[in-house]
């Protein structure tokens, strides 16, 4: 069986047994893969340092034999350590959150060019920018896009009057698209609510490359809107928590601190239940 090579980040790590790792990355070449590293958890030269959550590396490993099996890596290159983003809690918590979403929003073995570009894009952008949360917010809106997800923030779904500053909006779970306050009278729908200031952050955001994303400054208050109706769409679309939310809001979204790159504003009471992380996994 040929070795396969590729590109890939890491999205988790798990201990497995005394002396393995179950690591699972993002790949250029192969999508989503989960492979097994034995003797990683000891390991003095060969992986020491590399197999850590967020790197970007060159990967060895042999396919499974079977269609469900794990691969079994043989060597890793490390290309990007993104240390910061182990070492700063606001920059962790943003990096373990894109993970989940991809871990989430991804299949096994089936890459997709986009969706590596902006993983590797988000990984630098949280190391190199002030404003971690603005880059989740981002991430997690191209993700949804690039997934067949993209959000329709243009126009109330309902009346189809274009957003305006005198009114508020919603994003439906259901559709991913805009109710405005005017077509909510009766307060039946609870969701986050986003300002038209948001929405058209948002807007841009979807219409800019990567690599000029970095243009757009997001208030504290703008930042947590987003992120409140993004998550709320895709555990619709998931079926499924998201597990380093609860840990996402209590940083983030905390009154009596601003993260770095936030400005002190009055937040959303809006915080999902979610439950977390585990990253051990024993053997049989």
């Amino acid at each position: 069986m040929n070795l396969l090579k590729t590109h890939g980040i890491v999205l988790r790590v798990a201990k497995y047994g005394e002396s393995d790792k179950l690591i699972t990355f993002y790949t250029t070449t192969a999508g989503r893969i989960t492979g097994i590293a034995k003797g990683a958890q000891k390991s003095k030269r060969r992986f020491v340092n590399k197999l850590e959550e967020f790197t970007h590396l060159h990967i060895y490993c042999q396919p499974p034999r079977a269609p469900q099996g794990l691969f079994f890596i043989s060597e890793a290159e490390l290309l990007a350590a993104h240390l910061s983003l182990r070492t700063d809690v606001h920059r962790y918590v943003s990096a373990a959150y894109i993970c989940d979403l991809f871990v989430r929003f991804t299949r096994d073995s089936d890459p997709d060019p986009q969706l590596y570009a902006l993983l590797k894009w988000a990984m630098t952008a949280l190391e190199q920018d002030k404003w971690p949360y603005r880059i989740v917010a981002l991430t997690h809106l191209h993700l949804l896009g690039i997934a067949g997800y993209r959000p329709e923030i243009n126009l109330c779904n309902h009346c189809r009057r274009p957003i305006t500053a005198t009114c508020s909006y919603m994003l439906l779970p259901g559709s991913g698209a805009l109710l405005c306050n005017l077509c909510n009278s009766s307060g039946s729908l609870s969701l986050p609510r986003l300002s038209i200031h948001t929405l058209r952050l948002l807007a841009t955001g979807q219409a800019l490359p990567f690599n000029r994303l970095h243009h757009l400054h997001f208030t504290r208050k703008a930042i947590i809107e987003s992120l409140s109706a993004l998550y709320v769409y895709s555990l619709h679309l998931l079926q499924q928590d998201i597990h380093s939310w609860r840990t996402l809001c209590s940083l983030g979204f905390a009154h009596d601190a601003a993260p770095p790159g936030l400005t002190k504003q009055n937040s959303p009471t809006f915080l999902p239940p979610s439950h977390h992380r585990d990253h051990t996994i024993s053997s049989p």
